[in-house]
């Protein structure tokens, strides 16, 4: 039988019961009301019967005492008609006769005529042939009180019997409408079953396309999808999974997922099955899978779903992702952008350090503008005034004052010279033009000559050398840049310290350096000033009035590590002093020494 024919086959049987439940209800309630109209008349029949034979044995028992006294019967006769009056008044004075009576009203009357019964036994039992008058007499109420009895009994028996029949047609019609009812609802019944018949079977076809799209998709969905039993046993194994996993279904359906691949024997994956089966999603990202036990491995999203029939979970459904690809861009893409950062990071720093550069220049610039300004200014008016001088009173100068004048002219321009050579030894320098021609050197030679010319230009400061007792000290240098570094040292020892202080000058050899340490009275205390010592064009506080433009040290510094050396501001161990230490690098006797000359570009 096809299926499309059960759903009517199902209407039909329920309308043929819902029918034949009618026929029967109906059929029963007739055959009720016909029982019951049954019982009510023979109920009636019964009572009447009961009086009207009350009533003959009276008139039998009257009768028979004529028949007596006429001595047509014997004594015997008379006496058991009596025994039938007697049975008949018992059997209305007994059971639901009594009861009747009583409803009639007929029950005090009963009573009061009991009490004449004995003297009737009395007559019959003695009876002669003259009582009979007398029997008849003592009847006659009784013959009167059934007959009124008889009467009465059928009437209220014929009334009561009408209403009965007039309430049971009522509730006969009340149980005919129920019945009509019922079959009215069996009739909406069956309206409604066919109609829910035509819904279910567009439903099911609505299902059927869906069951057939949805297997559709799982067959050409470009993700695995895999569905388990409670069990664990593979019930779906689309195409993507059997390409990821390289098992065909028939393999797999029927089966243990377990049993199908070792992947899903992992913890997590056994785990997350587990957790779909209480019906809570779960999701694994990246799992490692290993097609080749010697390959690479792709990475899976997994994704767990409880599968539910109902209000029950019959199973689980896994959706298979392969992500290796994604990982792969993934981790290019976060390479690219680490690298990214760290190129805009260098760019920044390289940024920032140009702006740092940039804003030092113009402060730079600001300051030089301003010291040159103050520095050249000095010399040119110390010029202009010994020239006007020279001008007013030239006739009358004697030649001591107009040597006087000129040499303090001379020096105000060999000052300014020596500013401007200054000014341009440290464009050169950041031109990359100062040469170095490093050879080896008799440094404790160079020290000597310059603290010996030092001395002749200042003899008012006492200047000391120490050198150790080895000899020659051989430094690998360029004796004219060294020589210009102890100059400026010393210039500016001599220039800041207090008159009448000593300025030490020592000279060490420490493993593969030589090192000149020149030390004089002052202090500086600022830890700012002594950071920014070696700044082009800085000058400290104590600078003021004071000649220079604030090059000198940056200069030596600079001219000091051209030639792989350093020059350092010591800490300042000893309270009040100041201690600048040259570091260059020691020579040995068979090193050669001449050494290529060197352009330098760039400090």
């Amino acid at each position: 039988m096809s299926r499309s024919w059960r759903p009517f086959l199902g209407v039909a049987l329920l309308a043929l019961t819902i029918g034949a439940f009618a026929v029967l209800t109906g059929y029963s309630l007739l055959r009720i009301a016909a029982i019951e109209r049954d019982m009510r008349i023979e109920a009636t029949q019964n009572m009447l019967w009961v009086i009207s034979r009350a009533e003959v044995a009276a008139f039998q028992l009257s009768a028979a005492g004529v028949e007596r006294g006429l001595g047509e019967i014997d004594q015997s006769a008379l006496e058991m008609h009596h025994n039938v009056f007697l049975s008949r008044l018992a059997l209305l004075n007994d059971g639901p006769q009594r009861r009747r009576m009583e409803e009639l009203g007929f029950a005090e009357a009963l009573n009061e005529l009991s009490v004449n019964l004995p003297e009737l036994g009395g007559l019959v039992e003695n009876f002669v042939p003259g009582d009979a008058p007398r029997l008849q007499a003592l009847l006659q109420p009784y013959v009167f009180l059934l007959g009124r009895a008889a009467n009465k009994a059928m009437v209220a028996e014929w009334d009561a019997l009408g209403s009965k029949l007039d309430s049971s047609r009522e509730r006969l019609w009340q149980l005919i409408g129920s019945i009509a009812g019922i079959a009215l609802a069996g009739a909406a019944l069956c309206a409604h079953l066919l109609m829910a018949t035509r819904d279910a079977r567009r439903r099911a076809r609505l299902l059927e396309k869906e069951k057939a799209f949805s297997e559709l998709l799982i067959a050409s969905s470009g993700e695995g999808i895999i569905a388990v039993d409670r069990e664990c046993r593979c019930t779906v194994w689309n195409e993507a999974a059997e390409r990821l996993f390289r098992i065909p279904a028939d393999k797999t359906i029927g089966r243990g997922l377990g049993d199908a691949s070792g992947f899903f024997q992992i913890d997590r994956v056994e785990q997350a099955i587990v957790t779909s089966f209480k019906g809570q999603p779960a999701v694994l990202l990246d799992q490692p899978f290993f097609p080749e036990e010697k390959g690479d491995p792709c990475y899976l999203d997994l994704r767990f779903f409880s599968l539910r029939e109902g209000e029950h979970i019959i199973g689980s459904i896994l959706l298979v992702f392969d992500v290796t690809e994604q990982r792969a861009a993934q981790r290019q893409i976060a390479y690219h952008r680490n690298d990214l950062e760290q190129q805009v990071h260098a760019r920044t720093k390289e940024l920032d350090a140009a702006l740092k550069r940039e804003r030092a220049a113009a402060e730079l610039y600001r300051n030089f503008g301003a010291m040159i300004s103050h520095q050249f200014r000095t010399p040119l008016a110390i010029v202009d005034s010994a020239l006007q001088r020279l001008m007013r009173r030239s006739n009358h100068l004697t030649a001591a004052e107009i040597m006087e004048r000129t040499g303090r002219a001379r020096h105000a321009i060999f000052r300014m010279t020596g500013l401007i050579e200054s000014t341009l030894d440290a464009a050169r320098l950041d031109a990359g033009q100062i040469e170095v021609r490093a050879l080896t050197s008799d440094f404790g030679q160079i020290v000597t000559d310059v603290c010996n010319r030092q001395t002749e230009q200042t003899p008012e400061k006492q200047i000391t050398v120490e050198l150790p007792d080895k000899h020659p000290i051989l430094a690998h240098c360029d004796p004219v840049h060294a020589e210009n570094i102890l100059v400026n040292l010393l210039s500016n020892a001599v220039k800041y310290s207090p008159p009448e202080t000593l300025i030490a000058v020592r000279v060490a050899c420490n493993a593969d350096r030589v090192e000149c340490a020149l030390s004089n009275q002052g202090s500086i205390d600022l830890p700012s000033e002594r950071e920014a010592v070696f700044e082009r064009y800085y000058r400290g506080s104590n600078s003021e009035g004071r000649p220079g433009i604030g090059i000198g040290l940056y200069m030596a510094r600079a001219l000091a590590r051209m030639q792989c050396g350093d020059l350092r501001l010591e800490p300042g161990n000893e309270t009040g002093r100041i201690t600048f230490t040259l570091v260059l690098p020691q020579a040995r006797a068979e090193d050669d020494a001449t050494v290529p000359s060197l352009l330098v570009e760039s400090v």
